[in-house]
């Protein structure tokens, strides 16, 4: 490269300095073409949606939009209790000229416009002068973390730290937020995410020059407003930010520029203490495994994982759990999960589906299994409690009943963490509960009057339930609660869901069966459960005999101390 073409390079930085806008990228006319059909304007929507669905790749959730001199684009390095660490460019920022910047408002969104992170930043810098120290890194207030697809927070970007010239000169990603164009057509479009390849060609004066070449698979080129998104290479298979935009050299040309991240690794370190390197890559995280044997007589216990943890912990399915928690949740901890595994009648041979319960501990009591808050004075719990209860499995026969699963534990606060629980089963039902009643496809159930013998309201709560399970207070006689249950077919084996429904006499007609209300000229006398099976609610269930159950638990709202466990069969005759 020519020092004509350095001192052009350098115009571009200054002129996005004082007219800062955001980072995308340009492409090249032969992609446009490609993605297009032709070079032509109007197709411009057709092409900018392929490379907007690029970039919604989960692999970039990390990167987002920085608002603060104008529309940046910024990658987020991780996170502690308070503050968000983000990456982006120098000239981005208020205070450029220091080594530390506080007193801007700066914010960080995601693509669909959610903030991650915004209020008064704390911005350092490395006395910027040009593309090769034009780096900065936010410190912003939090709201919350990326999270990937699942609604889990993601893991953090890796930052390249070894500097090696050879090794930078390959195949780049590039991705942000901005305007996008071509090198003939030139400005095509405003502000949006979009993802692109491009190609390192040099590394001059300290700075990656990426160029976009006709024809090649180097195709993408930072543009208009670029601003400190992350450029991204492969090390040990695994995506790697290596460099940070810093300024372009138009649209005809097809060239930009970006800040090697490795040359200020140290830097970045010191103000980012949680940050990523290629040093932290390893093959598979190592899984410790701690086994428990799980009966019908007492609950089980585990050891307090969270003091051996940075922040607090919680438990989500595993091996051979069939149904029970995918992602965290963080709520005050109460409640008990009902979570279901597979295990084998050792007599028989036969799978059945078993269902337990579970909780976590926090210093304010126990909660559900993947409720990741804790309580103050700290995080130092995490104990899971697991326990069978027969009066959860009204249609489980005499016999012995033997398996394993496995609870995934995972930390909010350190995303890197990763344990698993694993739980031997050896079940002994010596005597079969027997059933509230016998629904079927022609018999209804309906319930006592508990409330002609109680203070106040009742109201019906079940894990079948697939609305909230929680009562609530409406004085009209509308709706059913739907309940989902799962039904064997007794000559295939085949399981199927069907609808039942379940409902509440609040003395002026039938409701929701968690409604507590009872009709404003009526006492509270009625109360009764009525459920169902109406066959228009399960239009395409085969022929065949099915069997099944279900728990109902009748609560008193204003006397807290009334509770029935209910159980019911269901045996299901479909003749047409």
């Amino acid at each position: 490269m020519n020092i004509f073409l350095c001192k052009r390079r350098y115009i571009y930085l200054l002129t996005l300095f004082f007219s800062v806008t955001s980072f995308s990228i340009g492409i090249n006319d032969s992609k446009y073409i490609e993605l297009g059909g032709s070079l032509d304007p109007s197709v411009m929507k057709n092409v900018s949606t392929v490379l907007e669905q690029n970039a919604s790749d989960e692999k970039f959730n990390s990167v987002g939009l920085v608002v603060a001199n104008g529309y940046c684009s910024g990658t987020w390095l991780g996170s502690d209790n308070t503050h968000s660490y983000i990456l982006t460019a120098a000239h981005c920022l208020a205070g450029a000229q220091g080594t530390e910047f506080t007193g801007q408002y700066v914010s960080f969104k995601k693509q669909d416009g959610t903030v991650l992170a915004a209020g008064i930043s704390t911005n350092y810098f490395r006395n910027f002068t040009g593309c090769s120290n034009d780096i900065a890194v936010a410190k912003i207030p939090k709201l919350a973390d990326p999270t990937d697809d699942e609604g889990e927070i993601i893991k953090q970007p890796l930052l390249d730290n070894k500097l090696n010239k050879n090794s930078l000169l390959q195949p780049t990603i590039l991705t942000g937020f901005g305007y996008f164009g071509t090198k003939t057509l030139g400005q095509l479009d405003y502000n949006a995410k979009r993802k692109g390849d491009g190609h390192i060609r040099y590394y001059d004066h300290h700075c990656l020059v990426n160029r976009a070449i006709e024809n090649t698979d180097s195709w993408a080129f930072a543009s208009s407003g670029d601003s400190g998104s992350a450029i991204w290479q492969q090390r040990n298979e695994h995506q790697v930010a290596v460099g940070v935009t810093s300024w372009w050299y138009g649209w005809y040309h097809g060239y930009s520029g970006h800040v090697p991240i490795a040359r200020h690794i140290d830097w970045l370190k010191s103000v980012v203490p949680v940050v990523k390197t290629i040093d932290d890559i390893s093959p598979e995280i190592p899984v410790e495994e701690t086994q428990w044997l799980l009966t019908e007589e007492l609950p089980i216990e585990t050891t307090p994982l969270e003091q051996d943890v940075r922040g607090s912990v919680y438990y989500i399915s595993g091996q051979n759990i069939v149904d029970g928690p995918s992602r965290y949740i963080w709520r005050y901890p109460r409640g008990v999960t009902r979570f279901a595994t597979t295990l084998v009648e050792q007599n028989s041979n036969v799978e059945h589906k078993v269902w337990l319960r579970g909780q976590r501990k926090t210093h304010c009591g126990w909660g559900k299994i993947n409720n990741s808050a804790w309580c103050y004075p700290s995080p130092n719990l995490g104990q899971l409690k697991m326990e069978f209860l027969q009066s959860d499995n009204v249609g489980l026969p005499i016999g012995n009943f033997q398996g394993s699963f496995s609870l995934i534990v995972k930390s909010l606060y350190d995303p890197s963490y990763v344990n698993e629980v694993q739980v031997n089963t050896n079940i002994t039902i010596t005597t079969q509960i027997e059933s509230a009643r016998v629904i079927t496809q022609d018999i209804s159930y309906i319930g006592p009057r508990y409330e002609e013998t109680i203070y106040g309201t009742v109201f019906y709560l079940s894990e079948n339930s697939n609305s909230r399970n929680r009562p609530v207070w409406r004085r009209n006689n509308r709706g059913y609660t739907e309940l989902e249950v799962d039904v064997t077919n007794s000559e295939t084996g085949d399981v199927k869901t069907v609808i039942l429904r379940g409902e509440r006499n609040l003395g002026c007609g039938w409701t929701i069966m968690n409604n507590a209300a009872y009709c404003r000229y009526q006492r509270p006398i009625y109360g009764e459960l009525r459920l169902s099976f109406v066959p228009d609610d399960n239009p395409n269930l085969p022929i065949g005999q099915y069997s099944g159950s279900l728990s109902v638990t009748a609560k008193g709202l204003h006397k807290r101390s009334f509770r029935k466990d209910l159980n019911f069969n269901v045996e299901l005759n479909i003749i047409e």
